[in-house]
């Protein structure tokens, strides 16, 4: 599953995962930390090379698995950078659970957002869900800017020590 994505000027791929980004993918994962600790359980302060290849191993395994999550990593072939990842966790009946995380580099521009709308036509007759952290308000603005309609507030989610709202549930809406 590949697709081309042009913004303006530049394009971008947004592609199944390829153990050959090791180096692109640690430098995304090490530049946006600090943004992504707040809300990724599994962000962590350094990564390798190596983790980060043998995370994209992985990624391939599932990627071909049946019930695995498809992970698609948004590609700048020319900057030899990755500007993000999205994930889809596969449920019953058509459903899937997206994540996405972007590199703290490219945000703001737009690349999540158009890779979001390419990938979600792309799948026709499939039901699409996500959760945002209550404090992530620019996921919460581009899940909204995608098509997602909030429809449910959830409590005491992940890891909360209090009793309060920790992720706003959304879906996507008729395109």
């Amino acid at each position: 599953m590949e697709f081309s994505l042009t913004l303006g000027t530049h394009t971008l791929r947004l592609s199944a995962p390829d153990p050959q980004w090791g180096k692109a993918l640690q430098h995304a994962l090490n530049v946006s930390f600090t943004a992504h600790c707040e809300f990724l359980p599994w962000a962590k302060p350094h990564t390798t090379e190596e983790e980060a290849r043998s995370f994209l191993v992985r990624a391939v395994d599932e990627f071909q698995s049946e019930t695995g999550e498809r992970r698609l990593f948004i590609v700048d072939d020319e900057a030899r950078a990755i500007i993000g990842c999205i994930g889809l966790k596969p449920r019953r009946r058509n459903r899937y659970v997206v994540g996405y995380w972007a590199n703290t580099e490219y945000s703001g521009k737009g690349y999540m957002r158009a890779a979001l709308e390419k990938l979600i036509k792309s799948l026709p007759g499939f039901t699409f869900y996500l959760t945002t952290d209550v404090a992530n308000v620019a996921s919460q603005r581009l899940a909204e800017a995608a098509g997602f309609g909030l429809i449910r507030k959830c409590y005491q989610a992940r890891c909360s020590q209090q009793p309060r709202e920790q992720e706003f549930l959304y879906r996507l809406k008729c395109l």
